[in-house]
């Protein structure tokens, strides 16, 4: 059986949304004349436009569809999707959608017991991996370092003096990252779109554990992944050219360690 409508709900930061989508190329693979709707976070959501035929993109946190975790939809235009698949903890969103009259409701936690959390997330539609994706273009000699992180505890302490070795380094500078100090070259106020186009350009690409590390290994750019805290092979990035540096004191990794591996 082909769907030729599906809906997807994930309300995840970017590095979880990265990784759910080997799952949805999956889907995309086996229904090749769907279009989706993504149900989530719109800002982060939007990265699913490079790799997945979209319909359209709606947030979960207003209505209509904020409505859905109290009870079943109750507008007057029928919510007509060939299938729904949910990935969150509680089955109430899931358990409305069957109530509103969608008649295949997948329903999986989104992360995993063991293994990777991509293998976890194909294991819970159970389909196989698709090709990885290849879509780096190099067209300049940039180094793009972001020193951000969603938390503290994942930033790598020596950013600041690899920026500075590195003659070809520019900096991503992210919401969460205004307070880093460089008279470097610098990106900002960026998009997920066009820190994508920045990401398929440049040579490399060096990150914490991040989003945007996911982003740009799951893309194809050359990815040097730092980590320390979080274990590398339950949510390591996924991508053609990626290399991952583990120490479990991320700052026990040396400038030299990260510099041989550009």
């Amino acid at each position: 059986m082909s769907f030729s409508r599906i809906l997807i709900v994930r309300a995840c930061a970017v590095g979880d949304f990265v990784l759910n989508l080997p799952a949805l190329r999956a889907l995309a693979r086996q229904h090749p004349d769907c279009r989706f709707t993504l149900v989530g976070y719109p800002e982060k959501l939007a990265l699913s436009k490079i790799f997945l035929p979209i319909e359209a993109i709606h947030s979960i946190e207003t209505l209509p569809w904020s409505d859905l975790f109290a009870g079943p939809w109750k507008y007057s235009t029928p919510l007509q999707f060939d299938a729904a698949y949910v990935w969150m903890k509680a089955d109430a969103f899931a358990e409305n959608l069957r109530r509103s009259g969608v008649e295949r409701v997948f329903h999986s936690a989104p992360f995993p017991e063991s293994g990777h959390a991509a293998n976890h997330l194909l294991r819970s539609i159970d389909l196989p991996a698709p090709e990885l994706p290849d879509l780096w273009t190099p067209s300049s000699d940039k180094i793009i370092m972001h020193p951000g992180s969603g938390a503290a505890a994942k930033c790598w302490p020596h950013f600041a003096g690899l920026i500075e070795m590195v003659r070809d380094a520019v900096v991503l500078i992210g919401p969460a990252d205004v307070d880093f100090p460089t008279n470097r070259p610098s990106l900002r106020g960026l998009s997920l779109l066009d820190v994508a186009e920045e990401l398929r350009q440049c040579r490399c690409f060096v990150g914490n554990d991040s989003g945007i590390t996911h982003f740009a290994a799951y893309l194809g750019c050359p990815t040097i992944a730092l980590f320390g805290p979080t274990d590398p092979r339950v949510w390591g990035p996924i991508g053609r050219r990626v290399k991952i540096l583990w120490k479990t004191q991320l700052a026990d990794i040396s400038v030299l360690e990260v510099e041989k591996l550009l």
